[in-house]
């Protein structure tokens, strides 16, 4: 348990880093990479959040030079090093700008925040052992920041990418202000196809498997809402395949009552 303050100070360290990057970087980003242009200009009401969390992948990326040397930093470092498909995502194939400045030390150097990492790392040997998984007590922590203005949202996603699980921890959210909500990974026909919404409030972690569905409904309320997303990997890079997660093995099975 962690007092208010820890979560006051990582809300408060998301915003100014969200704000800096609308106001700064991405209008550079914009004019200097004409194909991120092009997509982000098309895109929906998700678009900021994802071109934000492209930069920070970008951060972590330099951050982690054991996985992306010097060498290839100079080409993508999103395709680069020898998990070549580590972090790879939307916008991917654009090469890294000089003019940009792919760093964050004041969150990533934050008291606040390496705690936030070592809590879920913690807990990370928890939910593996729990899901009947077991990669040693050591792993690679991708965690991005999202900002939810009144409008804002994000589209489903899922990632496949090679981590262990992912997770989401909110500490800065107005009660009913937005939805949290999976998708029923077996398919739209009856009697699946069904969305499930689970309940989020300020200062709540959640976890789950990496290739569960997602989405969060639009903020309907006038404070802005702060998430930080996270994806724990082994500690040697995307090694995981989805299909043997122990998670999609579950099986419900419905006991009579005696």
């Amino acid at each position: 348990m962690e007092p208010p303050e820890f979560g006051q100070a990582l809300a408060e360290l998301a915003l100014s880093g969200f704000e800096d990057y609308v106001n700064k970087t991405l209008p550079l980003e914009l004019k200097l990479d004409a194909d991120f242009a092009e997509e982000f200009h098309g895109a929906d009401h998700s678009r900021v959040n994802l071109a934000f969390r492209r930069w920070q992948r970008r951060v972590y990326a330099y951050a982690n030079r054991d996985i992306y040397p010097e060498s290839q930093l100079s080409a993508d470092v999103l395709e680069g090093g020898w998990q070549s498909e580590f972090l790879a995502g939307g916008w991917a194939r654009s090469m890294p700008l000089k003019e940009v400045n792919y760093s964050w030390p004041q969150l990533r150097q934050s008291s606040e925040f390496r705690k936030l990492q070592s809590h879920i790392s913690e807990l990370a040997k928890l939910y593996l052992k729990r899901s009947g998984s077991s990669f040693g007590n050591k792993f690679r922590i991708f965690t991005w920041a999202e900002v939810f203005r009144k409008g804002d949202a994000l589209r489903p996603s899922a990632h496949t990418d090679g981590g262990l699980f992912m997770g989401r921890y909110w500490p800065q959210l107005k009660k009913n202000s937005l939805k949290f909500n999976f998708e029923d990974p077996r398919g739209i026909n009856p009697p699946f196809g069904k969305t499930h919404t689970h309940s989020i409030e300020e200062g709540a972690m959640s976890m789950f498997p990496i290739w569960a569905s997602h989405f969060i409904t639009p903020n309907m309320k006038s404070r802005t809402a702060v998430c930080y997303a996270f994806i724990v990997y082994p500690e040697d890079g995307n090694t995981m395949d989805f299909e043997d997660d122990g998670t999609g093995k579950f099986k419900i099975e419905r006991v009579p009552l005696k």
